[in-house]
C-alpha cells in the first residue's frame, strides 16, 4: 500500500577512486598473476557507487574477496542495460544487472549466451515516488503523465512498462524522462516536469529520514518480478567457474556478517574509502543500509543468493505479457544455481 513518508539527501568520501581504479565501464577482465598472486577481476556496478550496492562494496572494503585469493576491482556503470550489453560483448566475466534486464537481453542476438549464477535482490528494489499534492498511487494514475526512470531502456523502465501492461494501461501514454537516484527528483516534480519517479529503495529512506512529504510505494506490490542479479556468458563459465565460486562465496560471508553487525558499525566502516553520496549523512546511512539488506531475504535466508525458480517464472511470465520475452519459456533456462551450492557447501 501506498504510504506517506518524508528523508535526507545521500552524499560522501572519496579515497577508494585510486584503490578500486577509475570508474569507467569495464566489465570482468581477468589475468593470471603468478601461482600465489590473487586472480585480479573487475566487477561493473549498473549504475554510480551507492548503498544498494554493499554486497560488493562491503565485500571489498572489507577484505572479503582478497581471503578468496581475488583482486577485486569494482567499477561505476552507466545503467543496467549497458550493464548486460558489457558482458555479451565479451568485455567481462561478471556484472550486476536487473532480473527483467537480463530476461530481456535473453531473446536479443547474443542474449543466450548469458546466464545468471545469483540473485541479490529477490524483491524489487525499485520504489515510485510522487508528490502528495499530485499523488501517483497506482499505474493507472501515469496514465497522461510523465514518470522519471534511471536510464533508457534500464531495469526501472522495463519495470514501469511491466506493471502498465499488468494493468491492462497503454503504454504510450506515459512519457519518460531520465531522472536521479535522489530526493532531488521532487524538486523535478515540483517543477512540473515530472509527476513521479521510479527509483532505489534508498530514496524513500532518505526524504522520510528528513520529514519530506511524499508518496512512496513498492513495484513488487503490481509487477514481483527478482530484483538483481549477477550475470555472466555460459561461454566463459567452463574456463572460470571457479573464481566465480570464489565470488559468490565472498560476497555470501560479506552478507552474513552485515547482517549480524547490529549498529553497522563495522560494515559503514568498510564503506568508508567509497565515494558514496548516501553515506555523507550519518543518521541516515544505516536507516538506508537496513532497507536494502531486506531484499536479499525476500524470499528467506535460506535462499539468499540463489535463484528461486517460483519468484524467476512467476517474473518471467509477467515480462513475456509485456512483451519483453517470448511466451511460453522455462525460466530456468536463464539461471543456474550450480556456482552458488558450490559456494555455500
Amino acid at each position: 500500500m501506498p504510504e506517506e513518508l518524508t528523508m535526507p539527501n545521500p552524499t560522501l568520501s572519496r579515497r577508494a577512486a585510486l584503490a578500486l581504479g577509475s570508474g569507467g565501464l569495464v566489465a570482468l577482465t581477468l589475468r593470471d598473476a603468478g601461482a600465489q598472486a590473487a586472480r585480479a577481476i573487475t566487477f561493473v556496478t549498473p549504475f554510480s557507487y551507492i548503498l544498494a550496492f554493499v554486497d560488493v562494496l562491503n565485500a571489498k572494503g572489507g577484505g572479503y574477496f582478497e581471503r578468496e585469493g581475488l583482486d577485486v576491482t569494482i567499477e561505476q556503470g552507466r545503467g543496467s542495460a549497458m550493464a548486460v550489453q558489457q558482458i555479451v560483448g565479451g568485455g567481462g566475466l561478471l556484472s550486476r544487472t536487473g532480473v527483467g534486464d537480463h530476461i530481456r537481453a535473453s531473446s536479443r542476438p547474443g542474449g543466450d549466451d548469458l546466464i545468471a549464477v545469483g540473485t541479490i535482490s529477490q524483491g524489487s528494489p525499485f520504489y515510485v515516488i510522487s508528490s502528495p499534492a499530485k499523488p501517483v498511487r497506482t499505474p493507472a494514475d501515469m496514465v497522461g503523465k510523465t514518470i522519471g526512470v534511471l536510464s533508457v531502456g534500464g531495469a526501472t523502465e522495463i519495470v514501469l512498462d511491466v506493471m502498465l501492461q499488468d494493468r491492462g494501461l497503454d503504454r504510450a501514454r506515459v512519457a519518460r524522462q531520465v531522472a536521479p537516484n535522489s530526493p532531488a527528483g521532487l524538486q523535478l516534480i515540483a517543477q512540473g516536469r515530472l509527476d513521479a519517479y521510479i527509483v532505489s529503495a534508498g530514496v524513500p529512506v532518505a526524504l522520510q529520514a528528513a520529514n519530506t512529504p511524499h508518496i512512496s510505494w513498492n513495484t513488487d506490490d503490481v509487477a514481483p518480478i527478482p530484483g538483481q542479479c549477477y550475470i555472466a556468458r555460459r561461454s566463459t563459465l567452463a574456463q572460470n567457474g571457479d573464481l566465480v565460486v570464489r565470488f559468490l562465496r565472498a560476497v555470501k560471508r560479506s552478507l552474513d556478517d552485515m547482517l549480524a553487525d547490529t549498529d553497522l558499525s563495522k560494515t559503514l566502516a568498510n564503506l568508508r574509502g567509497f565515494e558514496i553520496a548516501e553515506m555523507r549523512n550519518a543518521a541516515t546511512a544505516p536507516l538506508i543500509l537496513r532497507n536494502e539488506m531486506q531484499f536479499w531475504l525476500t524470499a528467506g535466508r535460506e535462499n539468499m543468493l540463489r535463484n528461486v525458480p517460483e519468484r524467476w517464472q512467476r517474473g518471467y511470465d509477467l515480462m513475456a505479457a509485456a512483451g519483453f520475452a517470448p511466451a511460453g519459456v522455462k525460466a530456468e533456462t536463464l539461471y543456474t544455481n550450480e556456482f552458488v551450492e558450490r559456494a555455500l557447501a
